[in-house]
């Protein structure tokens, strides 16, 4: 049986719409998911007290000065190479500066497990409030920056949308 010029035309358009919403590739999921984390990531710094005084560490002779607020700024959204996938968390192990944590200048917060006991306690009284508090925001975020993304692939297959 013999398929009509319609039927033909709707399955190219079905087709155009499977490749438009088929997984995302790499860009497009680290995009989506450093959007979502955003909120995650600014509750996770509200979590964390700041201390009162600079602190110091010796390195090879050298003394370098943590400013107030090192740890909370070092909260950021973390992207590993071999992952497709966006973390929050601490950043560091940074460049070398006499100084850390202050405006405008680099962060380094190495020594996160330090100031909490330990990694696992850090994601206790840290992330994991943070996540439970930022979810909402983050489902609404992740579903908005997905539909942006299923319109602009739709659009490059040929897909007319609202």
């Amino acid at each position: 049986m013999a398929r009509t010029a319609l039927e033909r035309e709707i399955e190219a358009v079905i087709a155009k719409a499977e490749r438009s919403v088929k997984d995302f590739n790499r860009r497009d999921r680290r995009s989506l998911l450093r959007n979502a984390a955003a909120p995650v990531r600014t509750a996770a710094r509200k979590n964390i007290n700041d201390s009162k005084e600079a602190h110091y560490r010796i390195d090879g002779g050298k003394r370098i000065k943590y400013n107030p607020g090192n740890l909370r700024r070092s909260i950021k959204t973390l992207i590993f190479r071999r992952s497709p996938d966006a973390f929050v968390g601490p950043k560091w192990g940074g460049g070398k500066s006499a100084e850390y944590g202050g405006p405008g200048q680099p962060v380094d917060g190495y020594y996160y497990a330090m100031a909490f006991g330990s990694g696992p306690r850090f994601r206790q009284e840290v992330l994991d409030p943070a996540v439970r508090e930022s979810r909402d925001d983050v489902v609404r975020r992740a579903d908005a920056k997905a539909v942006q993304l299923i319109q602009k692939r739709a659009k490059a297959n040929g897909l007319a949308t609202r």
